[in-house]
């Protein structure tokens, strides 16, 4: 096993991915729409109830990290991936909950 093929970085990436997508989405629709702040976007997407499908969607990039080192037989780190998908799964159920 090569020190890159061990599921704590594939869990390290996991966690990080999603919010690198988000720190690059929200303020691109923030200041494209004309909101004040990325604060008031989430705000606006919290009240119109679809800031769970915006978070979401930022876990695109991680299914597409799970599929390519599964293919490359990286299965370590699909496991950390995957395992950090379940996770904010379990976020977004409480985002939507409450």
């Amino acid at each position: 096993m090569k020190l890159t093929d061990k599921p704590i970085v594939g869990i390290l990436i996991g966690a990080l991915l999603p919010i690198i997508c988000l720190a690059i989405f929200l303020p691109l629709v923030a200041y494209g729409k004309g909101y004040d702040s990325v604060a008031d976007c989430i705000s606006h997407f919290q009240r119109f109830g679809v800031l769970y499908k915006i978070v979401s969607l930022s876990l695109m990039p991680n299914a597409g990290l799970f599929f390519w080192w599964t293919r490359q037989n990286r299965l370590s780190l699909a496991r950390g991936v995957l395992a950090m998908c379940l996770l904010y799964g379990v976020a977004i159920l409480a985002i939507y909950f409450v």
